[in-house]
């Protein structure tokens, strides 16, 4: 039976991969890494989608695209190693599959140079055991190596990725002497820089109410996630002599 050879939907589905990450080459070349992160086996239609995130990943940046699976486990890593058919002949996928069984060793000295991450992956997919003490010394220490926001996103992971038991370990270690400056001061004065920026952007907005300016959302969400104090008082003060909204975040 012929159909609609129309495949437009009105109700498209909506395709949310965990990450995506735009690689560029010193060659100009460009490759969309898709990231996907499974704790357990994934559900059948888990599966038929990821080949419709490499498509639609690859369409949209006009490059190739890959799927990498992060797996918690030896099972589940299992389960995503196999080929996800579409039917058509050649047109396959094999994702990418890194669990326990093939995380690389971020103690290795090869891998020096991007221990912080490997130790975040072998975390990720349980390669790398938090119940042991030594494990959480080394996990910090490769930690308190980096600026703090990158310290803090990649600690919220560990966290994340570790048990009830581990996590509770590893928070006594981050406040222990050793590492309270890198890990408990720094959270603490994240919090508070974060809480001055959002006061200043409320009164920022209110200010530009007051004076009758209409707030696009695009440019009340700009607002709202700036974090750099300097640039919200400076706005503030463009707000408060200039004649329209233009004039206060023109460039």
């Amino acid at each position: 039976m012929v159909t609609d050879s129309n495949l437009t939907t009105c109700d498209p589905p909506e395709f949310h991969a965990d990450a995506v990450t735009l690689l560029r080459g010193t060659d100009g070349g460009k490759l969309a890494v898709i990231t996907e992160s499974q704790s357990a086996p994934p559900k059948r239609g888990k599966r038929r989608a990821w080949p419709a995130y490499v498509a639609v990943a690859q369409s949209q940046h006009d490059c190739d695209a890959v799927l990498v699976v992060i797996a918690a486990s030896r099972a589940t890593a299992r389960a995503c190693r196999r080929t996800v058919r579409t039917g058509h002949p050649g047109f396959n996928l094999d994702p990418i599959v890194i669990g326990p069984h093939n995380t690389p060793d971020p103690t290795n000295p090869a891998f020096a140079g991007v221990a912080p991450e490997l130790t975040v992956l072998a975390a990720l997919t349980h390669a790398l055991d938090l119940t042991d003490a030594a494990n959480r010394r080394m996990v910090l220490n490769n930690l308190a190596t980096l600026d703090r926001e990158t310290r803090t996103t990649y600690t919220r992971f560990v966290q994340h990725a570790a048990s009830d038991a581990a996590r509770k370990a590893l928070e006594e270690l981050m406040a222990s002497p050793a590492y309270r400056d890198a890990f408990i001061d720094g959270f603490i004065a994240e919090g508070e820089a974060r809480g001055e920026a959002r006061g200043e952007a409320k009164i920022l907005v209110r200010a530009l109410e007051a004076r009758g300016f209409t707030i696009p959302a695009d440019l009340r969400a700009r607002i709202q996630s700036c974090l750099d104090t300097d640039q919200l008082e400076a706005w503030f003060d463009k707000a408060m002599s200039a004649d329209s909204i233009e004039a206060v975040f023109g460039d």
